[in-house]
């Protein structure tokens, strides 16, 4: 019995003279993790981030236009203003297609790096600039699909937009279908456009 309270105790016991991890340790793992990230680093290409988060957020805004209408029972506008990168929201509680004193307006801007740019071919074929729509309207001088109570659109859409550096591989496309509402984004990758996942 007291030799095995002896084997117990000395399995607990710890050595006083180490408490921690020597700095040589220290230095090794660091050394070790540093490589790793040196090599992980050239694979991570911060920029197709952007312009995901770019194409996330103007998905999302037509999204939230498209359930704002059917919610309120209303027509929501959504324009693009290209020039400074923004999406702008308004709520037109009198189905006028203006903007009226009192009609609450948001805005959702574009990540930094990023920009509205006519692709090289969309993703239903050619187009002729960065925003399109068979039966777009221009409202308050923004080119702008309306959403109708029905949750309808009132043109198909297709918004492009791309990084600063205008890499091929950087283009994003959101389409709207004009009889449902439904909102798709795609990737241009190696010069064809494939369905992505946000």
């Amino acid at each position: 019995m007291n030799a095995h309270r002896f084997a117990s105790d000395s399995l607990t016991e710890r050595n006083p003279l180490r408490a921690g991890y020597t700095f040589l340790e220290l230095l090794v793992v660091l050394a070790i993790i540093s490589i790793i990230a040196a090599f992980a680093y050239p694979r991570v290409n911060f920029t197709q981030f952007q312009v995901d988060g770019a194409a996330r957020s103007v998905r999302m805004a037509l999204q939230n236009a498209q359930r704002l209408a059917v919610t309120r029972q209303f027509d929501v506008v959504v324009g693009f203003d290209e020039a400074h990168g923004k999406v702008v929201v308004f709520e037109d509680n009198n189905n006028n297609n203006n903007l009226d004193a009192g009609e609450r307006t948001t805005s959702v801007t574009l990540e930094d790096g990023t920009r509205f740019l006519t692709p090289p071919t969309g993703v239903n074929g050619a187009v002729g600039g960065a925003i399109n729509g068979a039966s777009l309207t221009t409202i308050n001088g923004l080119p702008s699909i309306v959403f109708r109570r029905d949750g309808a659109g009132s043109t198909d859409l297709e918004v492009y937009l791309t990084s600063k550096r205008n890499a091929p591989n950087d283009f994003r496309g959101i389409t709207v279908v004009q009889s449902t509402g439904r909102t798709d984004w795609y990737k241009y990758i190696g010069a064809a456009w494939k369905a992505g996942n946000l």
